[in-house]
């Protein structure tokens, strides 16, 4: 594993490389920083692919201006990246947040990817009521440890999920709350059809049927927008956080997508 930052003149984006092969770019959501991945990639790199986990500007190592942007300032830092690697196109993997990153980044950069992944691909149908209570919770200062992570695992994770894997995903975990906030308000300063497709280049979108935070209408809609260049791979007892419940049948089905390029 080597960790390197690559300098775009007011952005410097730092990211997680390990194994060796064709690469593989992965954006990670929306809370979480490019270490939220070290568990999975070992997966891809044992498959002959060379993953750079990006910690998107304002996470951990990588800087850049967080006011007045919008995705497409975020997926240019993306691009900037694929192009300093110097082997274009790449696949992109972008899960949750990450996933409307990677979306803009095809959009805007076609030549630089060569195919889009997406885990949890939301943005177009909202969470319900009863998830947006439990959402609630997290924001409210008075709100137990208990409430706290009985809300993360309702939200984030399948019900069928060990509240020890919830536990030890969280445990540690450091928060970027000024990134996270920009972030979102980047999200919400772009327009939906400028991002939601994806660019033309082919797609595989993976969700979870237990996500509450990217219903899996969300997922019918992109293969119902895009048929002949979406493959859509639903997870039984999978939630947002698929890749601690599931990863080795995340990955098979990844694998299994790359196998035709």
């Amino acid at each position: 594993m080597s960790i390197e930052t690559f300098d775009l003149g007011n952005v410097q984006i730092e990211a997680i490389i390990n194994g060796t092969g064709e690469l593989f770019i992965l954006l990670a959501a929306g809370g979480q920083e490019a270490s939220a991945f070290n568990n999975f990639t070992p997966l891809l790199n044992k498959a002959g692919y060379k993953t750079v986990a990006i910690n998107r500007r304002g996470f951990a190592g990588s800087k850049g201006p967080l006011e007045d942007i919008t995705l497409h300032d975020l997926a240019n830092d993306i691009a900037g990246v694929i192009q300093m690697l110097g082997k274009n196109p790449v696949h992109v993997l972008g899960w949750a947040f990450g996933n409307r990153v990677a979306r803009c980044l095809a959009e805007d950069h076609p030549k630089l990817v060569k195919s889009v992944i997406l885990l949890a691909a939301g943005g177009r149908v909202p969470s319900e009521p009863e998830t947006l209570k439990k959402i609630a919770i997290l924001g409210n200062p008075n709100s137990s440890g208990e409430e706290r992570l009985e809300a993360l695992k309702f939200w984030l994770f399948s019900s069928s999920t060990d509240i020890d894997i919830v536990i030890q995903v969280f445990r540690g975990r450091k928060t970027w709350p000024k990134a996270q906030q920009a972030h979102n308000k980047a999200s919400q300063a772009t327009p939906l059809m400028e991002w939601w497709n994806g660019g033309q280049t082919p797609m595989l979108v993976i969700q979870g049927l237990d996500d509450r935070a990217a219903v899996p209408e969300n997922g019918h809609i992109l293969k119902t927008d895009n048929e002949e260049r979406v493959r859509l791979v639903s997870i039984e007892n999978a939630g947002h956080f698929m890749i601690y419940e599931q990863p080795k049948k995340v990955a098979y089905e990844i694998i299994s997508f790359l196998s035709s390029f």
